[in-house]
């Protein structure tokens, strides 16, 4: 058989081999005859959509790339992104009208749409410089009388009055099925205390089966802070966070809880549009808690080795180039078990380009991404049998450039069976440097109260690609909801949100920097677990509150407010004391000497300190 050497033909023709490999027994042909264009900015997941379109139907193309990973509508048209380099602007509407857009969001360098399959070749070559076509993905989520508030200690904030009374809290999350019913039974805010606000391109706000992530997030913040007035914000893609950020902004909301992971792509802290909105947060005296995401123990990071055999192709051990990944049984006949693997590295150190293949137990070709230029990589594998699970070896490929360090995750219901590298294995945004930009993991509220808790396995570990030390809290999590248990750092981190919307209830003119400081100091000096400080397993500790007494001031000499200023706790014992009511508390964190000249007091109050003595006065 004589084929035509077009390299668009051969990836057709590779493409159909790859739908029916499993009957025919046939390997695909070589890595190398499967990559992307160089001159078309279009990544591999896209790309192959376009070129199977060229043969196929969309329902078959939708199959064919995995349901619910490129998305493909009815009438041919795929949901991407048009990215532009940090720093540029989305491009305007008008320049992609010629190619049908239909455009759902837009946020600085980032542009969520809708192109034509058979129009993404043109749109892509007459993109500017520095543009590229992606995958629109939504972000993974890391997946009531509630366990969480005694595990905190917020309950005695929530049952003295601080319940949340004058904060305001937003929920940021993809699908909230089930939230009428949840506020029906009393297990989430009111309709009334609340806005809803949809950045989805479907208007049902509750769509969907079953009951949504952001439900169980709504439900587990709620149990700390139930006074606050509530924004949820329907907004699961990097486009949409920025708006729902830029509403927060303008809607005076102080928390922002978010449960959905990405990976670090571009590659170094403060990098991709997911941490400049929570930077943005942050630098507008938002409190921004993101979840240290659930890949632990499903993870890869070091340093390119070419090893004993190909040069090429990764060794992640002597003489191992694949990873072994069990994909479980399907929980339906009509629900694939899906594994999404991402592979991204660091560009710093010059031009390098890697590609990611799976292979199926028998070695044979089952997927691929191979983007031309520096961007991340990323494929899906699914088991449709309900009986068997599947097994597949992922592998990595030197393209061009030299060695260069890299991270492979793993998404979905599958099992990393070797290999595996905790270390490093925080999401996006939790790598933002920004204090106010919290980072939560993940521990049993059953084991919260023990000396020395086990960390979740699952839960993320630091440091981050630019060697910060993550995460900043670990929570509660496995706590009850209206309809069972709600797990994963999903619901470690609105449980620590909701704590700190009631914490702040108490003394809502501090800033949202004191506040942080005050939680972090807490998991010092109550919950300290793992190594002696911040540690990169249990980041400051386990979020935690020294019970609660009407009208606290705080005095802290390490929070270093020298003028006494009202946002923050105070310096001096007369700071503090001009600053509480008559009946309050004077509440010296965490012990300390003040060695001021002794005060006059003349107005009944309580003075404690946590933990630590204090010595007032005196030398």
């Amino acid at each position: 058989m004589i084929f035509n050497h077009d390299r668009s033909s051969i990836r057709v023709l590779s493409l159909l081999l790859f739908l029916c490999a499993p009957a025919l027994g046939q390997q695909l042909p070589a890595p190398q005859a499967n990559r992307v264009p160089a001159d078309i900015p279009v990544q591999s997941s896209v790309w192959d959509a376009v070129e199977l379109s060229r043969s196929l139907t969309p329902a078959q193309v939708r199959s064919a790339t995995g349901d619910g990973f490129v998305g493909i509508s009815d009438d041919g048209f795929v949901h991407v992104e048009i990215v532009g380099s940090t720093g540029t602007q989305p491009l305007p509407p008008a320049t992609l009208a010629p190619f049908g857009a239909r455009i759902e969001a837009s946020w600085r360098n980032h542009m969520d749409l809708w192109l034509p399959l058979d129009r993404v070749e043109a749109c892509a070559r007459s993109l500017p410089a520095g543009f590229t076509i992606l995958r629109a993905s939504a972000d993974e989520p890391d997946d009531v009388a509630g366990e969480g508030p005694a595990a905190i200690g917020s309950d005695s904030y929530r049952d003295g009055g601080a319940d949340g009374t004058g904060m305001t809290i937003a929920v940021i999350d993809g699908s909230y099925g089930g939230l009428t019913a949840a506020r029906a039974n009393g297990d989430a805010p009111t309709l009334a205390n609340t806005t809803l606000v949809n950045y989805s391109s479907d208007p049902n706000f509750e769509s969907g089966n079953g009951r949504g992530h952001g439900t169980g997030c709504v439900e587990a913040a709620f149990d700390h802070c139930p006074g606050a007035t509530w924004r949820i914000y329907r907004a699961g893609t990097a486009a949409s966070l920025g708006l729902a950020v830029d509403d927060c902004i303008a809607n005076g909301v102080d928390v922002i809880t978010r449960s959905l992971s990405a990976v670090n792509t571009p590659w170094e802290d403060d990098s991709g549009v997911r941490c400049e909105a929570a930077t943005l947060a942050a630098e507008n005296g938002i409190l921004f808690f993101a979840s240290a995401g659930n890949q632990a123990q499903d993870h890869w990071q070091g340093d390119f080795n070419g090893g004993g055999g190909d040069a090429d192709w990764h060794d992640f051990a002597v003489g191992d180039e694949t990873i072994n990944v069990t994909i479980w049984p399907a929980p339906s006949a009509t629900e694939a078990s899906v594994a999404s693997l991402h592979l991204a590295w660091d560009t710093s150190g010059g031009t390098h380009d890697l590609d990611l293949y799976v292979y199926d137990s028998n070695m044979f070709l089952i997927g691929w991404s191979t983007s031309s230029g520096e961007i991340y990589e990323e494929v899906q594998i699914q088991n449709g049998s309900t009986t068997n699970s599947r097994l597949i070896h992922v592998k990595v490929r030197k393209s061009s450039g030299g060695g260069t360090e890299f991270e492979l995750f793993g998404f979905g219901r599958n099992t990393w069976n070797e290999h595996i590298v905790s270390a490093g294995s925080t999401t996006s945004p939790s790598n933002t440097t920004n204090q106010s930009v919290i980072s939560v993991g993940a521990v049993a509220w059953n084991v919260f109260g023990n000396a020395s808790p086990s960390i979740k396995a699952y839960s993320g570990q630091g440091p981050s690609n630019s060697n910060m030390t993550l995460p900043d809290l670990v929570g509660p999590t496995d706590t009850t909801n209206s309809v069972g248990t709600f797990t994963g750092t999903s619901s470690s981190t609105p449980n620590v949100a909701g704590a700190a919307c009631a914490f702040w209830s108490q003394r809502p003119g501090y800033s949202n920097h004191a506040i942080r400081w005050l939680m972090y100091q807490h998991g010092l000096v109550r919950k300290d677990w793992g190594d002696p400080g911040n540690d990169n397993t249990f980041g400051f500790g386990g979020a935690n509150l020294w019970p609660h007494a009407w009208g606290t001031r705080w005095l802290a000499r390490g929070w270093g407010n020298i003028t006494n200023a009202s946002t923050g706790p105070a310096y001096t014992v007369q700071g503090a004391y001009d600053a509480v009511a008559s009946g309050g508390r004077i509440l010296i964190f965490p012990g300390g000497n003040y060695p001021e000249v002794p005060i006059v007091m003349t107005k009944a109050l309580m003075i404690q300190t946590v933990v630590n003595a204090a010595l007032i006065g005196g030398s």
